[in-house]
């Protein structure tokens, strides 16, 4: 009997790479996204099914879980992977934005949990992987609500590593660096309440944030290779591993950085690279 992983976001990035990944290995795959026909690469495959999922919905995760359980009886893996970035400027951000970011990258997740852990319980068996982020290790400029957001994702997989257990059940994190996907094209900037006064400094961390995307990002960094992440996922999915586990090059030389140098020196280096870029030199 195939095993059987529930996938969210799988429409595009990650998500569609870590789907064929496991569709490759003879899983059988529940690849859900917002739009069904957003990903008709998926649709070519056996093994595959593709289900409508808002991590926001509850009725969707019931409705995807109801499914799965009826027609293959098991669920073996949760791949947590949806979710987007919302940049900009705490203070200009309305409570709309601010909710929105946690509706889908916190509280979605933690509904998607809860959706598939009764058929876990019973099986007492089960992974769960959350797609984190660096920045739910370490805080980076004009991107609070993204980075407190996967804060929050480490710090619920830590605790719940614990509870989890108890059933047999295995919760962790993956954590990519910089990779070049469908992600940066969904990344909302938050300034649905301007600030006049902010209006040259937010023009000018637009258009570094746009270079940022575009451009690689510094030496010795550089964007890693999609595919590696869909393989990581895959073999931490299905071996005993770390709580929280990161992939990219630049993740191994921050995480080195501070536990040589300490977050504090990284802290001046990165204002000093940041706010080169986004004050006029007058203020610098």
């Amino acid at each position: 009997m195939k095993k059987v992983v529930i996938i969210t976001g799988a429409s595009r990035g990650f998500g569609e790479l870590i789907a064929k990944k496991f569709q490759k290995e003879n899983f059988q795959v529940i690849a859900t996204m917002r739009n069904i026909d957003s990903s008709p690469s998926l649709k070519k495959l056996e093994n595959l099914d593709i289900k409508k999922l808002d991590v926001t919905v509850k009725s969707d995760i019931k409705n995807v879980v109801d499914y799965t359980v009826e027609k293959y009886g098991r669920i073996d893996i949760l791949i947590n992977n949806a979710g987007y970035g919302a940049f900009g400027f705490l203070e200009e951000a309305s409570d709309e934005e601010i909710r929105n970011q946690f509706n889908v990258n916190y509280f979605g997740l933690i509904d998607c949990i809860k959706g598939v852990l009764p058929q876990m319980r019973k099986q007492k068996d089960g992974v769960i992987v959350n797609i984190s982020s660096i920045a739910g290790r370490f805080g980076l400029p004009f991107t609070s609500l993204y980075n407190s957001s996967k804060f929050a994702v480490e710090g619920l997989t830590e605790c719940l590593h614990y509870e989890l257990s108890l059933f047999g059940i295995d919760i962790k994190t993956v954590a990519p660096g910089s990779f070049r996907t469908g992600f940066h094209d969904s990344i909302n900037f938050t300034e649905d309440e301007k600030k006049e006064d902010l209006d040259v400094v937010r023009e000018n961390l637009k258009k570094a944030l746009e270079d940022g995307i575009k451009n690689q990002p510094p030496f010795p960094f550089g964007f890693g290779n999609n595919d590696d992440v869909a393989n990581f996922v895959f073999k931490k999915s299905i071996t005993k591993s770390k709580v929280s586990n990161f992939i990219g090059r630049d993740t191994k030389i921050i995480n080195f950085f501070i536990k040589i140098f300490g977050r504090e020196l990284l802290f001046k280096i990165i204002k000093k690279l940041w706010f080169s870029r986004i004050l006029p030199k007058k203020e610098l």
